[in-house]
Order: structure tokens, then C-alpha cells, then sequence
């Protein structure tokens, strides 16, 4: 290798660590480079955003539980019973058509006569009063049991409130006015001097003429209706028709073994009689037809009928006709 001279040594080392001087068509590809990367910076950022979201969505469906597998069945029709019987119609408010309960009437047989103890049914009483509910289905009551008494309410209208207690003479509505009693055939016709409204009860039979009383046994300031309906063999019969509810009565009858009847006949006997809140039946048994045997039982009043009192009966002796004798009928103008 020759040895270069000192002036060519410098002008070689001075061209290597020269900088090299940018130009203008250099600066000029450095700008277009620069644009290019600026003009496809935001569409490549939106475009790795969607792809972001996108994965982001996918994981979310991928990792959510799904929802379990259940079986929605309808509702099922209420189950009515296999036997259906239509309920019988309780009055159920005042002026109602009837009173769907049935009940044994004072009809009844006396000691020794051969006529035999007749029934009465409410459900042959009626009322003028036109009423909306005759149109509208009858809800379904509970009937009564097997061992409530004779004649008992089920579902009866209130009771309004009386004026006086115990009741005015033939007041049976409690206004303290007179209600007006007549027959029809036998159809017992009340018409209640509180609102006029005209009630009409069925009864077996109505003895002719009409002897009727009312009288409050009970003192509760409502009457009750006490109708002849049998005179035969020395023996008279009565219904009784008890008030329970604002325009609203029903034939009750006594517990069984015991009439509403009156008189004497033979060897057999019988009597009714109003006193103390208390309805007392006496019934007779003779040898001669003259010496009586007399039991005397105590009955109670309610809305739910007539009710033997607890104790034993009351049992004494009488001799016709020296003694008072204690088979009439003593109730109010009865006699």
C-alpha cells in the first residue's frame, strides 16, 4: 500500500465525518412519508376498536350462563264438584222473594185426634218489594245442620232496631205502629207498617174465622204471630210466626214431642201459654178424663227458633173443671 500524501489524507477524512446536508427533494420525502402514516393512523385505530368491541361482546355471550330450561304450564280451571246441587235462595236483604228455608208449622196434631201434624214452608212467602237481587245468581249459602231447630234463620236480613221493648200491642215490625194481619185462602198476609211492604206466608190451614194474636214472648220489642189453623175434636192447633229480620218472618215449630195445640180431648190433653219472656207447653195423660197428669216444659225464643230450656220439665196435678186448667191457649188475646 502506498503512502498517501498528507493533503489527500485530510480531504478523505474531512469527506467520512462531514454531516450530511439535508436537500429539498430529501425534506420533501420525509414530509409525504410522514402524511401517509397520519392518513391511515385514525381508520387503523376505528377499525381496532370495532374488532375490540366485537371480541369484548363475543366474550361476554361466551361466558353468560344461559337461563334454565322451564316448562310454564296455564292455570287450570277451577274444579267444581262432581255433584252440584243449585243452593236454595236465602233472603238476604229486605224485600227479598223468598226465604228459601223450610220449617215445620203449629199445624199440628192434638192429643188423641186423628189429624196429623202438618209442615209449613217459607219458601211460600213473598214479598211486594221488587228487588234487584232476584236477577243477580244466588251465592252459595251454608245449610243449615241437621240439628238445628225447626224454623232456624240462616243468612237473616239485621234486625232493626225497636222502639220499645217489649213490644206495642200488635206491633210485629218493632215501629211501635200496628201491623195489619189478614188471610188469603191459606196464605197469611202481613203488611208491615215500616215500609209497607206486604209479606205473605203459606201455611197448612187457617181455622175460619180467623183468630189470630200477636204478642212479644220473647220481649225482644218484636211481635209474634200466633194463627189458629185447626179446630176439631175439642183441639185447637196454632203456627207460630216468628219476626228475624226487617221484613222478613218464618214458621217456626217446637222441639219434637211437643204441638202447639190447645184443648181437651178424652183422656189427652194440651196447652200453650205466653209469661215471663218464655213460651210454656203443657201436655196431659188422665185415667178418668177428669184427674190430668200435667208436664209443663219451658221454651226460649230466638232467631234461631224455639228451644227447650235446660232442666228437667215441670210435672203437677189438676182435676177438671174444679181446677184452673192449664190446657188453653194463654197467649195475648188467644184464650
Amino acid at each position: 500500500m502506498s503512502a498517501l500524501e498528507p493533503d489527500e489524507l485530510t480531504r478523505l477524512l474531512t469527506e467520512a465525518v462531514e454531516p450530511i446536508r439535508s436537500t429539498p427533494d430529501a425534506y420533501r420525502q420525509i414530509r409525504a412519508g410522514i402524511d401517509r402514516r397520519r392518513r391511515w393512523r385514525l381508520p387503523l385505530l376505528t377499525a381496532g376498536g370495532m374488532v375490540m368491541a366485537a371480541l369484548i361482546a363475543l366474550a361476554v355471550v361466551a361466558i353468560r350462563p344461559s337461563p334454565p330450561n322451564q316448562l310454564v304450564e296455564p292455570a287450570a280451571p277451577p274444579v267444581m264438584p262432581t255433584t252440584f246441587t243449585d243452593p236454595t235462595r236465602a233472603s238476604t236483604g229486605p224485600g227479598s222473594g223468598g226465604s228459601g228455608r223450610t220449617s215445620t208449622g203449629g199445624h199440628a196434631s192434638g192429643p188423641g185426634t186423628g189429624a196429623s201434624s202438618g209442615t209449613a214452608t217459607s219458601s211460600g212467602t213473598s214479598s211486594t218489594r221488587p228487588t234487584s237481587s232476584a236477577i243477580a245468581s244466588p251465592a252459595v249459602t251454608a245449610s243449615p245442620s241437621s240439628s238445628s231447630p225447626p224454623g232456624s234463620s240462616v243468612n237473616s236480613p239485621p234486625l232493626p232496631t225497636p222502639v220499645a221493648k217489649p213490644a206495642a200491642a200488635n206491633d210485629i215490625d218493632g215501629d211501635g205502629r200496628p201491623d195489619d194481619v189478614s188471610t188469603d185462602g191459606n196464605t197469611l198476609k202481613v203488611q208491615f207498617t215500616r215500609d209497607s211492604v206486604v209479606r205473605r206466608v203459606s201455611l197448612q190451614g187457617i181455622s175460619l174465622p180467623f183468630n189470630s194474636a200477636v204478642v212479644d214472648i220473647d220481649g225482644d220489642g218484636f211481635g209474634e204471630l200466633l194463627v189458629q189453623t185447626d179446630d176439631s175434636n175439642g183441639t185447637k192447633s196454632y203456627a207460630l210466626v216468628h219476626y228475624i229480620g226487617l221484613d222478613d218472618v218464618v214458621v217456626v215449630a217446637p222441639p219434637t214431642g211437643l204441638t202447639l195445640t190447645a184443648g181437651v180431648h178424652g183422656n189427652s190433653a194440651s196447652g200453650l201459654r205466653c209469661v215471663d219472656q218464655h213460651l210454656e207447653i203443657s201436655s196431659g195423660t188422665s185415667t178418668d178424663g177428669t184427674q190430668f197428669a200435667v208436664t209443663t216444659t219451658v221454651l226460649t225464643l230466638s232467631r234461631d227458633g224455639l228451644t227447650a230450656a235446660s232442666g228437667a220439665p215441670a210435672t203437677s196435678t189438676v182435676r177438671l173443671p174444679s181446677d184452673s186448667s192449664p190446657f188453653a191457649a194463654s197467649c195475648g188475646t188467644l184464650s
